[in-house]
Formats: C-alpha cells, structure tokens, sequence
C-alpha cells in the first residue's frame, strides 16, 4: 500500500447528510481520497446537532459525525445564491465524483444535476443515492434507513416474529449497509473512466440495499409453501443456539454435519448418540429434532460458558460464541485485523469502525484523522480555486461562505 492509500488523488465533492451517503465517501476517505463536504452555511450537516436520545456523545465528541465524516474537509456555502453556487462549481471543476444525498427535485431546483455538472466539467463521475431509487413515481419520496431500508424494503417483517411488534433497526444498519455498495459503485466508475475514458452516473438506494440484502428471501419466495419465520429453531437442531448455564449462548451452524456429527456426540459425552438410528443422518435429526435439540440443549445447559470454552475452542467445526458489543469491541481477530480503531478528536479518545474491505493489510487509514468542523476548510479550499482573500472576506460578509 502507498503512503497515501488507494484512492490518493481522488477528490470527492460531497454535497449529503445523515449517514447513508457520507458513510460512503469515508470508506474512500480513509484509503486516501480527498472528500470535501459540503454544508449549508449556519446550519452544517444536521447530524452535527441532532439528539434522538440515544447517547451518541462521549464528552465533546459526537461519535456519530466521527464514524461517518473522519477525515474529510468542509466547506460552509449557501447554495441558494449565484455566488455560492459558482463556488461549488470552481471545485467541481477540480473534482473527479460528484456525491450527493439529495432528492432530485432538490437538486434541479439547485441546477446541480448532471447536466449542470458536465458543462463544467465533462469527466465527472456523478453519484448518488436516496431512499427508493431515481426511477418511477416515488423517486422524490424522503426515506430513511428505518423507513425505505427497514420498514419498505422487508427488513421488519423478516425480522419480526408473527404477533409481535415490529422489531426496529439497530442504528445506521440500512445506512452503512446502502454505504458498501455506493462506495463499491464509485469505485468501479473510476476504474471504468480510468479504462475508457467514459465517465459514469452511479446509483443507489437504501430500498435497493434492502431487496439485495433479501435476495435469497425474495427468490425463494417463489418456491410454493415457502414461508420467511420457518416452522420453529428445533427443525434443524444442529443450526440453533444453545443456552450455557450462565445464559452465554452457542450458536451452531453444521450446514453439512456429517464430518463434525461424531466429534460432537463425544465433546458433549452423547457417544451413543453417533449411530442412534434417530440421528445417525440429517434426515433423522430433522425428523427427531425436538427430542434432539432437548438432549443437546440439557448437556449445554448444565455447565457455564467457562467449562465449555476450552472444549468448544479445540472443536474444529463452525460454531461461535453470541457476542455482545463489549465482546466485538475488543475481538482479538476484529483488532487484528483493523477492523476498529482508535481516534484521538481534541481531548477525547474513541474507537471507530473501519470499511469491511483491506487494502493491502490495511483496512484503517494510516493517519486517521477526526471529522472537520463545519467550514473548517473553507477558506483553504476557496483561495485553492483561484479567490482572493478580499473575495472570500466579501463572500464571508455577506454569509454566502462560512
């Protein structure tokens, strides 16, 4: 890997909020690019200052702006003017993506679609992504991730046993999930210009995210008699969790038991269970699988996750300890592998999460950096495109820069 990362002399003009689309150009951001975040003068990005209740802050520090905008810049614009839609322009015409989470409409009235942006510069790859996608008579409909990923996309019913209350979203999952694959869309349009010389408009949306995330659900939904809730955990007893004494759950996954079935039988002291006519093969097990589960989940049951830890870790087969958050936190494999890492913002001291992908061993960036203040960048980023520093001052006074 380059001092610099992967995406190193790539810039990303980002005009978006929330978390979906920002959360795509940080998984740029972190390998090297230069994402140049866009906000409205006096009022920045609304994640900056938004309280849902959940205790996002640590100290001073807002974790969700950290995890979403780490290492980006900001410049403060008002769009709405001449003079702060040209200086958007100037930078436009410097920039190789353009990326917004704004709903079309939005954008024509701000006459920044693509067109718009081809005029000034002909090789800009133009991404976006919104709530159900650019086609059809909802293109414009606002969504969110609880409302187009979770509750339009299937994510709630899947999720949620019959007669219940919907089950709701952990935080950002349909977000960060739209992120991957609008991260992966930028990626490929740069390869794609890079080959041909052709730039592209990429897309995505959170209800889009959510049909792919399905697309096992939603194709075999075509089977007759198919049904999402199943008919009850016991039916594959080799595929469930199983409560230790101390409430720790091991969860099982013998997708193909028959090299570990044997092994099993005897960690569990059940060895006159391997060749039991009732589960000596998958279909046995299956037929048999309340009286199975019951036997396993009685053995299991009876001893805390501390006896059973050196017993299930020398067991070469696929299972896993549930974790909770504290437990993934500090996963061995998951700091190994860069999977979280640590940030200093001012005073404050906090672990955030990389992409999923490493490039060259290395899935945090080398020299992370905390998320800009609102314009923080803005005169750096203004004298860059040619304004003198009596232009900004006026631009400033007249709070169309900030």
């Amino acid at each position: 890997m380059t001092s610099n990362g992967v995406f190193s002399g790539v810039r990303v003009i980002e005009l978006a909020q929330y978390v979906f689309v920002p959360g795509a150009s940080v998984l740029l951001a972190d390998q090297g690019a230069e994402v140049i975040k866009v906000e409205t003068t006096g009022v920045g990005d609304p994640y900056r200052t938004l309280k849902v209740g959940d205790g996002r802050e640590v100290g001073a520090t807002n974790l969700a702006m950290e995890q979403n905008n780490r290492g980006k810049k900001s410049i403060a614009l008002d769009l709405k003017t001449e003079e702060g839609r040209e200086a958007l322009l100037k930078l436009v015409e410097t920039a190789d993506i353009f990326l917004t989470s704004l709903r079309p409409k939005a954008i024509r009235g701000l006459r920044l679609d693509v067109e718009d942006l081809r005029a000034r510069n002909p090789k800009i790859i133009y991404a976006r992504g919104n709530g159900l996608g650019f086609k059809g008579p909802e293109a414009d409909k606002a969504g969110f991730d609880s409302s187009a990923f979770w509750a339009r996309g299937g994510m709630s019913h899947v999720f949620t046993i019959p007669g219940n209350q919907p089950t709701p979203p952990r935080p950002a999952f349909g977000d960060h999930s739209g992120s991957m694959s609008l991260a992966f869309a930028m990626a490929s349009a740069l390869f794609k210009r890079a080959a041909t010389g052709e730039p592209s408009v990429v897309e995505t949306s959170l209800l889009a995210t959510a049909v792919w995330m399905l697309s096992s659900d939603i194709t075999y939904n075509q089977v007759p008699g198919y049904t999402v809730h199943g008919k009850g955990a016991s039916r594959f007893p080799l595929m469930q969790g199983y409560p230790s004494k101390d409430g720790r759950m091991i969860l099982l996954m013998l997708l193909d038991p028959r090299p570990h079935w044997p092994t099993l039988c005897r960690m569990l002291g059940l060895e006159e269970l391997v060749n039991d006519p009732k589960f000596h093969d998958n279909e046995a097990r299956i037929k048999n699988a309340d009286e199975l589960a019951g036997i396993i989940g009685g053995v299991i049951g009876a001893k805390d996750w501390s006896h059973w830890q050196p017993i299930f870790e020398a067991w070469d087969a696929p299972w896993e300890l549930v974790r909770n958050l504290d437990d993934v936190a500090t996963d061995p494999m998951a700091l190994a592998n860069e999977m979280i890492f640590p940030l200093t913002v001012g005073e404050d001291k906090i672990r955030v999460v990389s992409g999923p992908a490493t490039f060259d061993g290395h899935a945090a960036p080398l020299d992370p950096k905390g998320s800009p203040g609102m314009g923080e960048h803005t005169e750096q980023l203004l004298r860059e495109a040619g304004y003198s520093a009596d232009a900004i001052a006026g631009l400033k006074a007249r709070n169309i820069v900030q």
